[in-house]
């Protein structure tokens, strides 16, 4: 009769440590805000344009991507699943170049809504058309977010100049 009771009392034993260590762990919190990280975007957005004369009017949209246009294009607005190519200079904030089509004498070719772009590459380029040149100012949670990518920290702006040479459907 010993052994059963032994065996029980190791058995009830390990569950109560199992269930003590257990309750011990507190649950983990992330302590990534993206409503703090989209106000502090756009605060750094604003300051950059207040900062630039040369802008004198820009367009915000409800995700919070900041379009400048800089020539007027041709042609109807760029719509999804057309073909565009495109002449770019991507930079930080900061003004450092950190990507350009222009120096790889290489235009990008995208179809809108169907390409791997960035969010705010695709939101951007339907407010476009044929011809227009803009300034985008993309907030982080519509390029590379909290992950960011080889050379692009997390959680960065990103301003994309653009150059639309054409435009197929």
């Amino acid at each position: 009769m010993l052994p059963l009771k032994n065996n029980l009392f190791k058995v009830l034993f390990s569950l109560f440590l199992l269930f003590g260590f257990a309750s011990c762990q507190e649950e983990y919190v992330d302590p990534f805000d993206p409503v703090k990280q989209a106000a502090d975007d756009d605060a750094l957005i604003q300051e950059y344009i207040a900062r630039d004369a040369t802008i004198k009017d820009y367009t915000k949209t409800a995700s919070g991507l900041y379009y400048i246009k800089r020539q007027a294009g041709t042609d109807p607005q760029i719509q999804s699943g057309n073909t565009v190519k495109a002449h770019y200079i991507g930079r930080f904030l900061n003004g450092q170049k950190f990507d350009s089509s222009y120096d790889k004498n290489s235009p990008m070719l995208v179809t809108v809504d169907k390409t791997g772009v960035i969010k705010g590459w695709t939101e951007g380029l339907k407010m476009m058309q044929k011809g227009e040149k803009a300034t985008l100012y993309i907030p982080s949670a519509l390029a590379y977010g909290r992950i960011g990518s080889s050379n692009i920290p997390p959680n960065t702006v990103l301003v994309f100049d653009l150059e639309i040479l054409s435009v197929t459907q």
